[in-house]
């Protein structure tokens, strides 16, 4: 993700503005209908950015395309009726972030982005799509392993779960300090989005020990495990931790005393120490720093509750990057039960099996590589553009976006 900033209004899903042309027939004799994305651009910006921007018809893999015109309208025609997602993404300098807002900036380029997810287009019509704004970020959380896989014995494996965060800059980035979190994975929100616009709500916070520097260079991995070992020998699906950066130590599990500890801040869970990663979701994460103590943060029920599991109410200024990853469903998945607002990820992420043990990675994509070899992995904003999911990825490693 790339850290918002203040000007930035969440983004909307406008109503249906305008009934267009009658429908028509394909070769194949199915109606079709004319479809009209109305861009626009982040509040507070002034200019024509969004002409000759590109925008995204998808469903599932099948993906279709339209440019906008002058007025940042992309027309789309002969489009199947059916359930789509909707988006676009598109860079802008520093220049031309400060001539579309008047705001002088740091020497970093933004992404404008913005996204409608699971639009029924059944009759032709127009649809309002807003854009946000955002820094692009160095450190990125790039790779989650949460479902676990079977062992030798053909028994549930969860000891391998970890996390990898990837620089995407030419610089080199010290991640002393920085903390991350687990969203929580309550059966219901512990609050509903829109209803405390300013805070999300955690399970566990951790934190790169602040003591000495860790530095990731440009293009480098960073890899977080709950236990650092070689899990091959018990699970053919499973990786070799045994060089992970950090480890989250729990009796629970096999430690290595060869990997330093991450240091735990918060749990909500006082007998689980490692990281709470839900083999089946959610298991949404975020990245932030912050100069507050998070350890004074409130811990609070869920909403309308006075018992049960509490949640650190975090404030939602400090996060950098965040990922949200749901629970999947043969019926599909539920996206009423997002946890992060559209400015922190716009999209989502998902295993393809409701209860997880599939040996399955969600990773970035990568988005270019330059001239000098280093890769740059995808940042729009949107995890359901941003990740795919995979069963043969290596540690480190990172494949294009087809």
């Amino acid at each position: 993700m790339n850290r918002t900033i203040s000007l930035i209004g969440t983004m909307a899903v406008a109503a249906l503005l305008a009934m267009t042309t009658s429908c028509s027939s394909n070769d194949e004799g199915t109606q079709v209908v004319s479809l009209q994305v109305q861009v626009l651009l982040p509040q507070g910006f002034s200019g024509g950015g969004n002409a000759g921007q590109t925008v995204v018809l998808a469903k599932g893999a099948q993906t279709q395309t339209a440019v906008t015109n002058d007025q940042g309208v992309a027309t789309f025609e002969g489009v199947i009726p059916d359930v789509y997602d909707i988006s676009t993404s598109w860079e802008i300098t520093p220049d031309e972030y400060e001539a579309a807002t008047g705001l002088e900036v740091q020497n970093e380029n933004y992404t404008l982005s913005g996204s409608l997810m699971k639009q029924t287009i059944a009759a032709p019509v127009s649809l309002t799509l807003q854009t946000s704004a955002a820094v692009n970020q160095s450190l990125l959380i790039s790779k989650v392993y949460y479902a676990g896989s079977k062992d030798n014995n053909n028994k549930n494996y969860l000891a391998g779960k970890y996390i990898e965060f990837y620089n995407n800059s030419d610089k080199p980035v010290d991640v002393a300090g920085l903390y991350f979190g687990l969203v929580e994975s309550n059966s219901t929100p512990a609050y509903m989005l829109n209803t405390t616009p300013d805070y999300l709500y955690l399970k566990q916070i951790f934190r790169f020990p602040a003591d000495k520097s860790t530095m990731v260079q440009p293009g480098g991995t960073l890899l977080v495990c709950n236990s650092a070992i070689d899990h091959t020998a018990f699970a053919p699906n499973e990786k070799d931790l045994s060089k992970a950066d950090f480890e989250a130590k729990d009796t629970k599990n096999t430690n290595n005393p060869n990997v330093p500890a991450l240091t735990r801040i918060s749990t909500v869970f006082p007998t689980l120490l490692s990281m709470n990663l839900v083999q089946s979701g959610p298991c949404g994460i975020v990245l932030f720093r912050t100069t507050e103590d998070p350890t004074t943060w409130e811990e609070v029920y869920s909403d309308g509750k006075s018992s049960g599991t509490q949640s650190i109410k975090m404030p939602i200024k400090y996060v950098m990057d965040g990922v949200e990853i749901l629970k999947y469903a043969t019926t599909g998945v539920d996206t009423s039960v997002k946890r992060l607002y559209d400015y922190i990820d716009a999209g989502y992420i998902t295993n393809d099996a409701t209860n997880g043990y599939n040996g399955k990675t969600v990773y970035r994509k990568i988005a270019k590589t330059t001239d000098d070899g280093r890769i740059v992995l995808q940042d729009t904003n949107n995890s359901s553009n941003d990740f795919a999911l995979t069963d043969n990825i290596d540690l480190g490693k990172y494949v294009p976006n087809d």
